[in-house]
């Protein structure tokens, strides 16, 4: 009897763990990440910003500084489709015109 109620908790809890998943925490770039918005000039600062997900900037960037320990990926559309630059780590680039970025992805 207790090796059938062992083995009905053990399938219990597998199916409970297939249902919910197993949790992971969230992964962020370690840094600042910065933009001068190309529409009104002003700064906007990003502190550990999340990995894998894309991140639209409002106004579009100008000036862009990627002072983070992570790959940053720009580019033009606001749905992380059309790559402009790939900025390492530490780094930074300056974009105007058709060359605005509007999005950028960390990872």
């Amino acid at each position: 009897m207790r090796n059938r109620l062992a083995r009905l908790a053990l399938v219990a809890g597998s199916a409970a763990v297939l249902v919910t998943g197993v949790s992971t925490s969230a992964q962020a770039a370690s840094g600042t990440f910065a933009y001068n918005r190309a529409d009104t000039g002003f700064r906007q600062v990003m502190e550990n910003p999340p990995d894998d997900e894309c991140i639209v900037m409002p106004g579009g960037a100008g000036v862009v500084d990627n002072f983070t320990d992570t790959v940053a990926t720009l580019y033009r559309d606001e749905a992380c489709t059309i790559p402009q630059d790939t900025l390492q780590p530490n780094s930074g680039g300056a974009y105007g015109g058709a060359t605005t970025v509007h999005s950028v992805y960390f990872g």
